[in-house]
């Protein structure tokens, strides 16, 4: 489907994928390959674009995870599906929430993904960690939260999806 013809932004799905880490909820990130074609070099969640061959948003989400990290769906329990989110490059994306089996073995697909961290579920919740991003592009200057975790900023979309579903599970609880 040629969305850019049709004035729809291209549809895309990521797994937010929680797991513990020596008795610490975290959140499992990708760093995704400088030489990929969008967001490249950035902290973001395992996924990609929703392929014409896939039943839903979901599947997507879990085709791309087992692509990139070498994580099969089996070993993924789906939560649920947040609210989605447009991103500056015209993509909307749909997050899924859901916990991946702790310890599991991840291989990564070297070409889009150059590096995985688990990032403690407090460094979203704890303003310590929040950080004011000015992000200058040809159509203006933007200002944006981001996260800082050890020499990594987690920004744009990311931050985005992670705060909202921080926000969702602190107040389902």
């Amino acid at each position: 489907m040629n969305h850019e013809a049709l004035g729809t932004s291209p549809p895309a799905a990521v797994s937010v994928l929680f797991n513990m880490i020596k008795d610490e909820p975290c959140v499992l990130m990708i760093k995704r390959a400088e030489t990929l074609r969008h967001h490249s070099g950035q902290w973001a969640f395992p996924g990609g674009m929703i392929e014409e061959s896939d039943d839903s948003a979901m599947h997507a989400a879990l085709r791309e995870t087992n692509e990139e990290l070498g994580i099969e769906s089996s070993d993924i329990d789906i939560w649920c599906q947040m609210p989605p989110i447009d991103t500056s490059t015209g993509f909307e994306v749909w997050p899924y929430a859901g916990r991946v089996t702790d310890g599991i073995e991840l291989t990564l697909a070297e070409a889009e993904v150059t590096e995985i961290v688990n990032v403690p579920v407090r460094i979203f919740v704890d303003e310590m960690y929040r950080r004011s991003i000015t992000v200058v592009r040809s159509e203006g200057t933007r200002r944006l939260t981001g996260y800082a975790y050890e020499d990594r900023i987690i920004w744009g979309a990311s931050a985005t999806i992670i705060s909202n579903t921080i926000d969702i599970v602190m107040n389902a609880s």
